[in-house]
C-alpha cells in the first residue's frame, strides 16, 4: 500500500476528516502539502496570515506565544494524529494567533483553509465535526484558565498526571510525558524547577515511580488526594 493510501487511513481516524467521501477526500489531499520538519524548526509564526491547518502525522509540534517580556507561554503540545490551527477556518482574523515549531522531527499535512470551506458547505456531517472539535478544544481551553487561575501548581502537575494517565489502556498505572518535563512546565504555566520538585517530592513519598520520561502511579488514590 502506498504512503497516500496510508496517510488517507490514518485521516478517516480522525473526526474532521471520517465524514468524508473519497471523492471530497481526494480533493482535499489534493490541495494539500506534506510537511517534514526538523526538531526546532518554525512552521508559523504568531501573526503570519492563516491559509492553513495541520494535521500531525507523526512527531510533536508546540503551539506558544511570546510573552511582552520574551517569555514564552504554551498553549499545547501537539502529538500524532491531532490536528491545530483548524479554528482559523471560521475566525474572522486572517492571521494565526499563536506560533508552532517543532520539538522533535515531524511529518504533518498542511490542508488548504479555502478547500476545506469548499466541503464545509457540501457535507453537513462535516460541519458538525468541526463544531464539536472546537466544542471541546473551548472546554479545553476554560478548564485550563480555571486551573491556572484558582489551583495551585502541585494541583496542576497531580491533575495533568492523572489526565495523562487516563489516556493509557484501561487499568495502566504507568505513562510517558510526551516531551521534556521543562515543555510540559510550560504549559503548565510553572517554572521547570518547580515541576521537578514536586515530581521528585511525589516519588519521595511513594506515590509514584520514575524512570526517564516514565511515570509509575504506585497509589492512584494518594496521588488524586495529593494536594
Amino acid at each position: 500500500m502506498g504512503p497516500h493510501r496510508v496517510h488517507q487511513q490514518i485521516l478517516r481516524s480522525h473526526h474532521l476528516f471520517e465524514p468524508l467521501n473519497e471523492e471530497q477526500l481526494d480533493e482535499l489531499l489534493a490541495a494539500s502539502q506534506l510537511v517534514n520538519l526538523d526538531k526546532g524548526e518554525q512552521l508559523f509564526q504568531q501573526g503570519e496570515p492563516a491559509h492553513a491547518f495541520y494535521f500531525v502525522i507523526s512527531g510533536c509540534m508546540k503551539i506558544f506565544r511570546l510573552t511582552p517580556d520574551g517569555q514564552e507561554k504554551i498553549f499545547e503540545i501537539i502529538g500524532d494524529r491531532q490536528t491545530f490551527a483548524e479554528a482559523m477556518i471560521l475566525m474572522d482574523t486572517p492571521n494565526y494567533v499563536a506560533s508552532a515549531t517543532a520539538v522533535a522531527p515531524t511529518q504533518l499535512y498542511r490542508f488548504s483553509k479555502t478547500a476545506y470551506m469548499r466541503l464545509l458547505q457540501a457535507n453537513q456531517g462535516l460541519t458538525f465535526a468541526l463544531l464539536g472539535k472546537l466544542c471541546i478544544r473551548l472546554h479545553q481551553r476554560l478548564n485550563e484558565i480555571e486551573t491556572l487561575s484558582l489551583k495551585n501548581a502541585t494541583h496542576r502537575v497531580v491533575r495533568y498526571l492523572l489526565t495523562e494517565l487516563m489516556k493509557m489502556p484501561a487499568g495502566s498505572r504507568c505513562l510517558e510525558l510526551p516531551v521534556a518535563k521543562q515543555l510540559v512546565a510550560g504549559q503548565l504555566s510553572i517554572q521547570p524547577e518547580t515541576f521537578s520538585r514536586i515530581i521528585h517530592r511525589l516519588e519521595a513519598e511513594g506515590i509514584i515511580g520514575i524512570d526517564g520520561r516514565q511515570i509509575d502511579v504506585l497509589d492512584r488514590l494518594r496521588l488524586e488526594q495529593f494536594e
